[in-house]
């Protein structure tokens, strides 16, 4: 019977602490903001790096996917960028700033661009 009391406390307080854990969904927002704030000021290798963690715990994270197909326009890496891009678009449609980006890296890419997308884009857009 002693032996189940001190069970019983030790899940209790092993429930208790989780709650006290930072949130998981903050941390990858502070890092998201963090990566943001380095590809802003030119750090582009350690932003990457930030992204594509970020990426590793959330594959559709439209933020990342966004500033992955940025960082992908810095290095001229046209067919990723459209990647990125287009992931991006397809995560959140609504993105404010995909689109321009999109078409940016598609004329960028030359002949390639267009056989690349499989994002439609509106033809009042183009």
């Amino acid at each position: 019977m002693k032996h189940l009391a001190w069970l019983e406390i030790a899940v209790a307080t092993a429930l208790l602490m989780g709650g006290c854990a930072p949130d998981a969904d903050q941390n990858s927002i502070t890092n998201r903001n963090d990566a943001i704030a380095a590809f802003q000021v030119g750090h582009v290798a350690e932003a990457k790096d930030m992204f594509e963690r970020a990426l590793s715990w959330n594959p559709a994270d439209p933020d990342a996917l966004y500033y992955m197909g940025r960082i992908s326009c810095v290095e001229q890496d046209w067919e990723r960028a459209i990647y990125y891009f287009q992931c991006c678009i397809d995560a959140d449609p609504a993105f404010p700033t995909a689109r321009p980006w999109l078409l940016y890296a598609e004329k960028a890419a030359g002949t390639v661009g267009d056989k690349l997308r499989f994002i439609p884009i509106p033809p009042q857009r183009r």
